[in-house]
């Protein structure tokens, strides 16, 4: 893994400028910036001495004379840019979610340290509009499994409900806004109206059972009139909006998601440490998602905002609704692992190695940010399409070559022999030939592309692969990372190989990339996978020779080599997978292919 880090690295830099980056996928609807100062208490009864003498784990208005009252008794605290909107932006700014934030902050150092705080996290705060009085403070006192806030509003920055309009989320699928908008008169309905003048569907966090409680009829109203496609709420704020007191029964939470989703197009009533329950507008049925294993609750804050942004960010990357259930459980689960509610190195680690396996934990680690981004893009979209059989080839020989014919008919075989994915660095050439076959075959195709194939001049604009089954790559090393990835084994029941058709000096760095990892180890395959080189016409020949003429000369064993395969035909590429997966064999396809090692010693 280190090795093919270490390249994403040192590629980054080197990759042609000038690619556009994607618009704004969602908006954030967050009117008052404010700054949290976390403070850690040891139980209910230091909560207490701080003058907390109320119900413990839910939100009130204070004074920013109470605010600075608590903080000079606790003695130690932290700080940082905050508030529920704030914190599902930067959790979704960090699956590489294109985000932008809506509200206002102050003049002071407090807004500037907000507005800072989200810039780095990689959130747009083009819209937080800077104004000449103070920035929101806020307490989170947090106590063990349990967060209860204090927080100053009077006399802070805050954005007027006439400064939100459709410009605001131009561009944007979705708008997310937190029933803690509904302190500001007028502010929901022009969200609701921006949404709409916009064309985004509008996402809504009933923020707290306190805000639900004071707020009910408003809330309700704005539910009942079928403008919140999306409404999230924890176990508390379901019973509250139904009417039902707090914990009076266990089906609480139940009705109050059946009452959601009687309105909403989708309704997730989050339940802590059992999980989450969701359920869609006209069905019967509830999705019951159980909360990650093995996790140790440092701090509960952020844990429904990060909730929210895992949940999203399933949602925009058009997977069911149970696996968003089940991504939003992973990004809480994560974020409770630190104090406060932005993630570290350490839990997008954790978080990414759940999500899409070890590997991509290590590389979404320590990769540099725009690196990252194109990472979790490629991710994205094999795990949608499944792994399967990459092939690697010349971008020069086009359909006039000997070699595409015979390229298009292997893609074909080999889609109808496995079933799986095909994937590609989607240029032209054989990488086209072989998802031509594929797409013939009915198969499923995906690419990972770059700016420009060796021989051409210009960027592709036309793609023959399907719109929702490629990503593109400013940078060549996510790409390089990621094609090896399409191909990784992680289960036993997953057919996979990488092949290797006719191909010059790119195809030979794909090949000699994947032999080193697999001689050291760092393949990050769990099973076997099989690396075939097509040798059409002999076309592989002199590679050959000049890997046993290395062997000869003690700067390789012919040993390493064995993961790859040599075919001399199509036929001898099926036979290949065939034997390798334990499916039936064509009579005699065998004799066509070889494995290098043999090879070498018999040549």
């Amino acid at each position: 893994m280190g090795d093919r880090l270490g390249l994403a690295l040192d590629l980054a830099s080197s990759t042609p400028d000038g690619a556009a980056s994607s618009g704004v996928e969602i908006v954030a609807l967050q009117p008052i910036a404010i700054v949290d100062h976390l403070l850690t208490v040891s139980d209910e009864g230091s909560l207490r001495s701080l003058g907390v003498d109320d119900e413990l784990g839910g939100s009130h208005r204070v004074t920013l004379e109470e605010v600075r009252r608590i903080l000079a008794e606790a003695g130690e605290y932290y700080s940082r840019a905050g508030g529920s909107a704030a914190n599902t932006t930067r959790g979704l700014a960090g699956f590489g979610v294109h985000a932008r934030l809506v509200g206002a902050r102050g003049q002071d150092e407090w807004g500037v340290l907000f507005s800072s705080s989200m810039g780095r996290a990689g959130v747009d705060v083009s819209r937080v509009l800077a104004k000449p009085v103070p920035t929101a403070r806020c307490c989170i006192l947090s106590a063990p499994g349990q967060r209860t806030m204090r927080t100053a509003i009077a006399g802070s920055a805050a954005l007027d409900p006439g400064e939100l309009d459709a410009g605001s989320c131009a561009g944007a699928g979705w708008l997310f806004a937190s029933a803690y908008a509904a302190y500001i008169p007028g502010m929901l309905d022009a969200a609701v109206r921006a949404a709409q003048a916009a064309g985004a569907r509008l996402a809504l966090d009933l923020a707290s059972f306190e805000v639900v409680r004071a707020f009910r009829p408003t809330l309700r109203a704005l539910l009942e009139s079928g403008a919140v496609a999306l409404c999230f709420a924890n176990e508390d704020e379901a019973c509250e909006v139904v009417g039902e007191r707090r914990g009076a029964d266990e089906g609480g939470p139940l009705r109050g998601l059946a009452y959601l989703a009687a309105h909403c197009d989708t309704a997730v009533v989050t339940l802590g440490e059992r999980g989450c329950v969701v359920r869609s507008r006209g069905s019967d049925v509830v999705h019951a998602q159980p909360a990650c294993t093995g996790v140790r609750v440092v701090d509960a804050t952020g844990a429904g905002d990060l909730f929210a942004a895992g949940f999203l960010y399933g949602t925009l990357r058009g997977a069911a609704l149970p696996r968003c259930a089940e991504i939003g459980c992973m990004a809480g689960g994560a974020v409770v692992q630190t104090l406060g509610a932005e993630m570290t190195n350490a839990t997008w680690e954790w978080l990414h190695s759940r999500l899409h396996g070890e590997l991509a934990g290590a590389v979404v680690r320590d990769s540099a940010a725009a690196v990252q981004q194109e990472l979790l893009a490629c991710y994205a979209l094999i795990e949608r399409l499944g792994r399967g059989v990459v092939y690697y080839g010349s971008a020069r020989l086009r359909r006039e070559s000997p070699h595409w014919r015979t390229a298009v008919q292997l893609g074909e075989q080999v889609a109808r022999l496995l079933g799986s994915t095909t994937w590609s660095g989607g240029g032209p050439g054989m990488m086209e030939a072989a998802t031509e076959g594929a797409l013939a075959a009915g198969g499923t195709v995906g690419g990972i592309k770059i700016s420009r194939e060796a021989g051409t001049s210009v960027r592709t604009a036309a793609s023959y692969l399907p719109a929702d089954a490629q990503v593109y790559c400013r940078f060549l090393a996510p790409r390089k990372v990621a094609l090896v990835d399409c191909a990784v084994r992680p289960g036993e029941a997953d057919r996979t190989a990488y092949v290797f058709l006719p191909g010059g000096l790119g195809t030979m760095d794909e090949l000699f990339e994947l032999l080193t990892l697999a001689q050291l180890g760092k393949l990050g395959s769990k099973h076997p996978v099989p690396i075939i080189l097509c040798s059409y016409d002999g076309f592989y020949t002199p590679l050959m020779a000049w890997l046993k003429a290395c062997d000869g000369s003690g700067v390789l064993k012919a040993a390493e080599l064995g993961a790859l395969l040599v075919a001399d035909d199509n036929a001898g590429v099926l036979d290949a997978l065939a034997q390798h997966y334990g499916l039936p064999r064509a009579p005699g396809a065998h004799a066509s292919v070889r494995a290098a090692a043999e090879w070498m010693q018999d040549a």
